[in-house]
């Protein structure tokens, strides 16, 4: 029977070779759209999920209430790990590791490095996490003073392939011995380090100082430990220890400190705490792109369902036939199910094609080089394909199967069976959903689009465009006068400032204490900046004045912006004195407002800062030097800034990039986001409108005869396309008026990740309708008006 069901298919399937390749087409191209998407959902949720014991695994993090505001940090107390080990019994070991976001020169001999992945950590660091090592012995490497591993990609870099064990190279102006080489980290970790040094090398983090938290600090607890029990004992850490002796006062306020406990495995979709080492993933694009593969095979599970139901007027003869010569209904089912999962398995073998020749193009979309062809890598994973290829075709052929087979053989053989097109509410239904489904994404995508448009265009408060910043990583440092009057001499730069940061990179969260006072402002961006840096950035002093280097007191100011100012709410803010975060016991005194400027992305509601003055020639060493061009020739430029940057820093890599690129990497995510929305949705436009193709031939199939008789009549051309697409685009239309809320609940959603948000507004719906209607038109109307011209001798010849 299986025999004579697969040759009755292959004879239905050459019989009708259109309807066959819209079928395995719009099945195809929607599998692989889920496929992709399938991918790349289970690259994001496997983050960390390598490591031997990643589910006893805990990231401590910060949580600060202070007069009603709150902030989380990734960092920690250098101390803290060790404090743990000693006060919490439910955690069997603990590790601190602190990332060098500005990176460092490594010197091997006579060459010299830009290493920017390099880390310190302690010695129980590859203890907690499971990274094999090719070298040495992963449970003492970073043990003793002045050590170093290095991943496989460093020892190949800095020896040339040679075995590094035991040989020495230059970092932070001292000499470290090589104990270890390790596996190059996965892509899949939230954390990437090319270098790791041993903590034990420098005093400055071995010191007991719960001020601090420049590190973060991982612990794993033992298996039978209660999270709740250790959770309230580090808060009890975090109140006594952290706040020091004030903090019942603290308390008492009102306010609160403590070390919530992460989950290892959480930290990538879940974490979006301030100073984490990588940007992360998002959990709601991963359910977003979850739902729209569910879109994309819905859709294509429905085209099939609707072309199998609309022609099955064609096959009810068949039927009749068959039953009247004695065959069942389950019988007939089983041959239409296998009709529909041959369509499916045929649809399979080319998505997996289409899936592997397109997965370079779709790596370099989600930046994301290293995802597999899952069932290349592995082809074991070819079953469950043909299994899910299989269910997908029973659950799209299963209402046309049922439905044909209860066809009742008097009725057909009589004459009576009736089964039109604008008569199937099923059919109508489907149409709209299937279009609902793409409006919606294409709405989405329209705003997403639109979102981006905003914040590229909105004022930052200060100006991003035509600025070169050079990452010097403070090579330059005494020398910086000079540097930096050797950039002026080029007539297209107009300025040059050194800084510890720039908007978009990394900076630093410290303490603002008021001398004589128990005000802590805790959480505030401090950054490092020469008097220059307002002429290159082009900010806007709200009050006050910025710093001249000629006032030789300037050198123990600060200026605060106005959300640190309104923060403060003090009358006289000129005339009080302030401790920062880092800078010993001697205070500070407030000599400006600057205009509040975007230093983070529109993620963040501007923050607390306060900006200090990186005084020339002080031993205070710059991370990067910002140059202000006219923009012109910008290529003579560089290469001017290129001679400068050699003849100060002779054999040191030349590291430039522009402020715009810089500051705009900081939404990758949210392009990248838009640019799969937007592929997906021309995914899912196409295949509904693949499927529209198939009714509308079918209709025009059907109404051949009457569309002739029609003109004979003298009906005109344009009013027989009324008549055959009027009822397609009918149900188009109503599909934009469900998909509107819809889309703008769930973009609503979305656009709450910012703190500066467009509005969602009706143009993307009017867009979306628009567009929608004008490519369901075209559809329709290309078969519609053919038929329309058709000679009504042809339809009419045999009557």
């Amino acid at each position: 029977m299986l025999k004579n069901y697969l040759k009755i298919a292959l004879r239905k399937m050459k019989h009708q070779k259109i309807f066959t390749l819209i079928n395995v087409l719009g099945l195809a191209i929607g599998m692989a759209g889920a496929l992709f998407i399938l991918i790349w959902v289970q690259d994001e949720c496997g983050y960390d999920r390598f490591h031997v014991h990643g589910d006893r695994t805990y990231r401590v993090s910060q949580l600060h209430n202070v007069q009603g505001k709150i902030n989380a940090f990734a960092n920690t107390p250098a101390i803290l790990a060790q404090t743990i080990l000693l006060e919490c019994p439910e955690v069997e070991l603990a590790t601190s590791v602190r990332g060098d976001r500005g990176g460092t020169m490594v010197t091997v001999g006579d060459r010299s490095f830009h290493e920017s992945s390099i880390g310190i950590a302690d010695e129980s660091f590859f203890q907690i996490f499971s990274f094999p090592f090719l070298g040495g012995d992963p449970l003492t490497v970073l043990k003793a003073p002045k050590t170093v591993a290095l991943s496989d990609k460093a020892a190949k870099r800095y020896f040339d392939g040679d075995n590094p064990i035991g040989r020495s190279l230059t970092i932070y102006d001292n000499s470290f011995l090589v104990t270890g080489v390790y596996e190059n980290m996965p892509p899949n970790s939230h954390f990437h380090f090319d270098m790791l040094c041993s903590k034990n090398s420098f005093e400055q983090w071995l010191a007991p100082a719960w001020h601090w938290s420049p590190f973060k600090t991982y612990v794993r607890v033992r298996s039978d430990a209660r999270i709740p029990d250790l959770q309230s004992k580090l808060d009890r850490i975090a109140i006594t220890r952290m706040c020091g002796d004030d903090y019942a006062d603290f308390v008492a306020a009102g306010n609160s400190k403590t070390l919530p406990l992460q989950p290892l495995t959480d930290i990538h979709l879940h974490s979006h705490v301030l100073g984490e080492f990588e940007a992360n993933g998002n959990v709601m694009h991963v359910r977003f792109f979850f739902i729209i593969a569910g879109f994309i095979l819905l859709i294509a599970g429905v085209n099939y369902m609707n072309l199998s139901t609309a022609r099955s007027a064609g096959r009810a003869l068949e039927v009749g036939i068959r039953k009247t010569v004695g065959s069942s209904r389950l019988s007939l089912v089983r041959q239409f199910l296998s009709e529909s999962v041959l369509i499916s398995l045929l649809a399979l073998a080319l998505t997996l094609l289409v899936v592997y020749a397109a997965m370079p193009g779709f790596r370099q979309l989600v930046a994301k080089p290293w995802l597999p062809v899952p069932y290349i890598q592995s082809p074991i994973l070819l079953f469950p394909l043909v299994i899910l290829a299989a269910l997908i075709g029973i659950l799209a052929g299963l209402y046309p199967a049922l439905f044909l087979s209860s066809v009742k053989p008097i009725a057909v053989l009589g004459g009576r069976f009736r089964f039109g097109m604008k008569h199937s509410k099923l059919r109508n239904g489907l149409v709209v959903l299937q279009f609902t489904l793409s409006i919606v994404l294409l709405s989405s995508t329209l705003i997403v689009k639109k979102q981006m448009a905003y914040v590229q265009n909105k004022n930052l408060g200060f100006q991003r465009e035509h600025v070169v910043v050079l990452h010097t990583l403070g090579l330059i440092d005494r020398r910086l006068p000079a540097f930096k009057q050797a950039l002026l001499n080029h007539p297209d730069i107009k300025a040059a400032s050194a800084s510890s940061s720039i908007p978009g990179k990394a900076y630093t969260y410290v303490g603002f204490h008021v001398v004589g006072s128990k005000d802590n402002w805790p959480g505030t961006i401090r950054v490092a900046a020469d008097a220059d840096f307002m002429k290159v950035m082009q900010l806007e002093m709200a009050d006050g004045r910025f710093f001249d280097k000629t006032i030789f007191s300037d050198r123990k100011a600060v200026i605060l912006n106005q959300s640190k100012a309104r923060s403060v709410g003090m009358n006289d803010l000129y005339k009080q004195r302030i401790q920062i975060g880092g800078y010993g016991d001697e205070p500070f005194h407030v000599i400006g407002i600057v205009n509040d400027f975007h230093y983070e992305s529109f993620h963040e509601p501007v923050k607390p800062l306060g900006i200090v003055l990186l005084s020339d020639g002080l031993g205070q060493p710059e991370d990067f030097v910002s140059v202000r061009v006219r923009g012109n020739d910008t290529r003579d430029t560089i290469a001017h800034i290129k001679k400068v940057w050699e003849a100060f820093i002779p054999g040191a890599a030349f590291d430039f990039a522009f402020l715009d690129t810089i500051y705009d990497a900081q939404y990758r995510n949210e392009m990248r986001m838009s640019g799969i929305f937007t592929i997906f949705t021309l995914f899912a436009i196409f295949v509904a409108c693949l499927g529209l193709l198939g009714l509308v031939s079918f209709a025009v199939e059907q109404r051949t005869k009457e569309i002739g008789i029609r003109k004979v009549l003298g009906a005109s051309i344009h009013r027989l396309i009324l008549l055959l697409s009027g009822e397609f685009i009918r149900w188009v239309a109503l599909a934009n008026l469900i998909a509107w809320p819809l889309a703008y609940y769930l973009m609503n959603r979305w656009l709450q990740n910012f703190a500066y948000r467009t509005s969602v507004g009706v143009r993307p719906f009017i867009l979306s309708t628009l567009l929608i209607l004008g490519i369901s038109a075209l559809t329709v109307g290309f078969h519609s008006a053919r038929a329309a011209l058709a000679n009504p001798i042809d339809s009419l010849r045999y009557e």
